[in-house]
């Protein structure tokens, strides 16, 4: 019997292992073609986690630049004032430019009732959230407020001034 021939065995074992050499070498490639991509979709991905966080810094600097109805049992009288005058302004040019039927029931004398000042501030506060910022309006919430926020704080308002009217306030009289 003859012996293998030990330059057979390795030349076939050469041969498998340049086979599998080769095949590593696809693969790697494909591995790397695979990470290029990814890597693209990470500083994509990284890009727009970026921009989120600017929108969202500059959503909350928003949020803190138009407060939520005032504290008004701890604002002091010269803020009081000040955001009184601001609630008024709004009362008198939107509410009721835009709303005067609903407004006919409220009477003129509002700013001096603290129910009324808690009232229109929670509205206007409402409706500063859903309709100012132009990016991000809410359709449901803006019905919402329209059938439900605004007629029932008019309607609460109404019962709890009821009693004042063109020849004065309640308050007045009571003093």
């Amino acid at each position: 019997m003859t012996e293998p021939d030990p330059v057979a065995a390795l030349a076939a074992q050469l041969e498998e292992l340049r086979g599998q050499w080769a095949r590593s070498q696809g693969e790697i490639g494909a591995l790397r073609e695979r990470l290029e991509a990814s890597s693209g979709q990470v500083v994509m991905f990284r890009l727009e986690v970026k921009h989120l966080r600017e929108d969202l810094a500059e959503a909350v600097e928003k949020r803190r630049l138009k407060p939520p109805p005032a504290p008004w049992w701890v604002v002091d009288e010269a803020t009081g004032r000040e955001l009184l005058a601001a609630l008024r302004e709004w009362v008198d040019q939107h509410l009721r430019r835009h709303y005067p039927g609903y407004l006919a029931r409220l009477p003129r004398c509002w700013p001096a009732h603290g129910e009324a000042i808690w009232e229109l501030s929670t509205i206007c506060a409402e409706w500063e959230r859903i309709y100012a910022d132009e990016e991000n309006r809410n359709l449901e919430a803006a019905l919402t407020w329209h059938d439900r926020w605004l007629p029932d704080a008019l309607t609460r308002l109404a019962n709890a001034l009821g009693k004042c009217d063109e020849t004065g306030c309640v308050l007045g009289r009571a003093r």
